[in-house]
């Protein structure tokens, strides 16, 4: 009786570890390059003030965060974004925002980061947001 009902044990278990769960595939989350993990903001900023001009945190090693403007209240310029990380101070370099208003900074290292956006001489207002994946 005992060696019958262990045996039943052990293969539910056995099962369970070769098989994963039993959970559904609509339970089942899929991570890809698009859908981002986590996004901070949207964060209103004005260039040139001196502050930071949005938050940030990279939960992992290696994650992606995309940094998307809208709303430029002066777009006679393309402006530059770039993160700095909040621990070490080190930044990236400031890149160009692309066609659609984003850049992409890749492979980041786990940590709380600040958003910058600079325009040069001109002054503007906007928002900012941060996809991180």
């Amino acid at each position: 009786m005992y060696k019958t009902l262990l045996s039943a044990a052990l293969v539910i278990v056995l099962s369970v570890v070769v098989f994963g769960s039993t959970s559904f595939a609509s339970e089942v989350g899929v991570e890809d390059d698009v859908t981002p993990q986590k996004v901070f903001g949207p964060y209103k900023f004005k260039t040139g003030d001196g502050q930071w001009d949005g938050q940030l945190t990279v939960p992992f090693g290696g994650g992606d965060v995309t940094v998307t403007v809208e709303d430029l209240k002066d777009n006679t310029f393309v402006p530059f974004v770039r993160l700095c990380n909040a621990s070490s101070g080190k930044c990236t370099p400031l890149e160009p925002l692309q066609s659609d208003n984003t850049r992409t900074f890749t492979n980041m290292l786990r940590g709380t980061y600040y958003g910058d956006v600079e325009t040069g001489t001109v002054s503007t207002t906007g928002v900012i947001r941060f996809d991180v994946r």
